[in-house]
């Protein structure tokens, strides 16, 4: 529905979008990360000493037991996009890894440091926060087919561990920038439920003709009990496409209830 996903934000962003944003915001960091910890390796690879290869492969476990430490967040992930994009990074980044760690011990061949003793980067790490049931579904399964795209590439037919799908519980269904205890209908000074115009409905001027707001028209105004602000799950990185509705449509789009919660909880936004 139009007016839905206005007052949703929900809108689609291309991949090239997504990319761009996380290239920035994700890719660059880790990179410059990781390409501290090769310039180590290289150093130590041209010493040859057993000494400096253990070094060396300690810090490449290093840089990827931190890899799969990191937390990215979407507060508004809708399906996933962004959180899929960035799993494919750090699946990628993860593979070059396992490669150098081949090339530290040779003989062992790839294969031997795929699973990293079970450190790997996994769907856990990618966080979101949707307040559709169904796109917060959406979101996880994109998620389990990006890391069971990169399971098959790398181990070729053989099957993933038992159970396939895990519930790590890292996509939430809420609101991502107001909590609350309960709604309830706002009532006037003698208990009458408080309403407003619908924001939508109009009728012929009886002066001009053009459409104007038919005052008949009208829904509840909600009140929201005890709002404060949602808490977000600790992340090293946010990333997203947040929705976004200016000062003078809010009301409209998101009802007089909800603004005045919102407001409250941000005295400091203007």
């Amino acid at each position: 529905d139009p007016k839905e996903r206005h007052a949703l934000g929900a809108h689609f962003t291309p991949r090239a979008y997504v990319e761009r944003l996380v290239k920035a915001t994700v890719e660059e960091p880790l990179r410059a990360e990781w390409d501290v910890v090769r310039a180590l390796v290289r150093t130590h690879q041209e010493d040859g000493s057993a000494a400096k290869l253990a070094e060396a492969e300690k810090a490449v476990r290093a840089f990827h037991g931190k890899l799969c430490a990191t937390r990215v967040l979407d507060p508004a992930c809708g399906t996933g996009n962004f959180l899929y994009v960035t799993l494919d990074l750090f699946k990628r980044l993860e593979a070059e890894v396992v490669r150098l760690l081949a090339d530290l011990n040779p003989g062992t061949g790839a294969s031997g440091f795929l699973d990293l003793h079970g450190v790997t980067v996994t769907p856990q790490q990618f966080l979101g926060i949707e307040v559709k049931p169904w796109a917060k579904e959406i979101a996880e399964l994109v998620l389990w087919i990006g890391w069971l795209q990169w399971h098959f590439r790398t181990h070729g037919d053989t099957a993933p561990d038992e159970p396939v799908l895990r519930d790590y519980g890292n996509i939430e269904c809420r609101d991502a920038v107001l909590a609350w205890d309960r709604v309830e209908p706002e009532t006037d000074a003698a208990g009458k439920p408080v309403t407003r115009w619908d924001g939508e409905t109009t009728k012929p001027s009886p002066v001009t003709g053009e459409p104007i707001p038919d005052e008949t028209a009208r829904v509840a105004v909600w009140k929201y009990v005890n709002p404060r602000k949602a808490e977000w799950p600790d992340a090293e990185y946010v990333v997203g496409n947040p929705p976004f509705v200016g000062g003078w449509r809010m009301r409209a789009a998101l009802g007089d209830g909800y603004v005045e919660a919102l407001w409250s909880t941000r005295p400091h936004v203007p």
